[in-house]
């Protein structure tokens, strides 16, 4: 008998704490929809401070993605000497190949350079006068997809060494420079989203510390009958959610529709370079994250504004 007395009390004590939350929840957004003007207004600044930070690292990401197949891509010039005939640059082209860490080699004849250097600057006329073509023969050598930077450093240097090799050029500042300035444009995205919602959070905290101090006397009567901090609390907590979950949603539609926009032109320039499809759009992941930390947001915001406002009132 005193074991169901004791679980129908656990049973009874549960169900009232879901009520009070329930009437919490349908009290406090019934409050929100009775003014939607004010209610969409801070959904856009919850929004705003979620959505940009978002898509500058929506575009990082896709970015970052890219960067891989850029390096893949690139290839390394192995210039033969000049005295260097057409058998011995085919040899040294079937040796390279065979190499594990070389992906593919295409050997350039003298006179297939020539012929694209005139047509590329115009100056056909010009070298056809010329006595001597100037030009080696060329090995374009293709790096493994897999290999390290420094993996291919060691291919270039091992390709040098060759006794008929006279220079191997490898333009690959430019690709360090891209990664670093990735590397900058992923702290400076961190930063900038660090403000922009610390701004959403004073933002909030500004309007719930309002909205509370508008129900001082709701307040007031509910300590006066007996409320627990935590019964007087529960309605601005969800405020504070609904705040923050509606600014995530919006945040979201704002960044599906932001990779819309961009993914046609974007396309169309990757596929010049013969990157089929290289935006990735914000799929699940990201929506569930902003309406995550707009949630987060209002929910931390809630609580800065309940603990200002009864600091208030313990001090009068």
């Amino acid at each position: 008998m005193t074991v169901a007395r004791a679980s129908s009390e656990k049973w009874n004590t549960a169900m009232a704490w879901r009520a009070q939350h329930r009437v919490a929840a349908s009290s406090s957004w019934r409050k929100l929809i009775a003014r939607p003007f004010s209610t969409v207004l801070i959904w856009l600044v919850v929004a705003i401070s979620l959505s940009l930070p978002s898509s500058l690292l929506l575009t990082l990401d896709n970015l970052s993605r890219i960067v891989p197949d850029l390096a893949q891509g690139g290839h390394m010039s192995v210039m033969l000497m000049s005295e260097v005939d057409w058998e011995t640059a085919q040899h040294v082209e079937q040796h390279v190949n065979a190499w594990p860490e070389v992906a593919g080699v295409d050997l350039i004849s003298r006179d297939r350079a020539l012929t694209e250097f005139g047509e590329q600057t115009g100056l056909s006329d010009v070298l056809r006068s010329l006595k001597k073509n100037p030009l080696p023969h060329t090995v374009q050598v293709v790096p493994a997809p897999d290999l390290s930077e420094v993996s291919v450093t060691a291919l270039a240097e091992r390709l040098s060494q060759l006794p008929e090799v006279e220079q191997v050029i490898r333009d690959t500042r430019w690709l360090a420079r891209l990664q670093e300035a990735l590397l900058a444009g992923w702290r400076w995205v961190t930063a900038l989203g660090v403000a922009m919602v610390l701004g959403a959070v004073l933002a909030l905290v500004n309007t719930l510390y309002l909205a509370i101090d508008a129900r001082r006397e709701e307040i007031e009567v509910a300590s006066l009958i007996g409320g627990s901090a935590a019964f007087i609390r529960r309605p601005f907590l969800y405020t504070g959610l609904y705040f923050g979950a509606g600014g995530g949603v919006l945040a979201a539609l704002c960044l599906w529709l932001f990779s819309i926009w961009l993914s046609q032109p974007l396309e169309a320039l990757f596929g010049l370079y013969d990157m089929a499809s290289p935006l990735r759009g914000p799929g699940l992941l990201y929506p569930a994250g902003l309406v995550a930390a707009g949630a987060s947001v209002g929910w931390l915001a809630a609580i800065v504004a309940l603990r200002r406002y009864f600091q208030g009132l313990e001090t009068l």
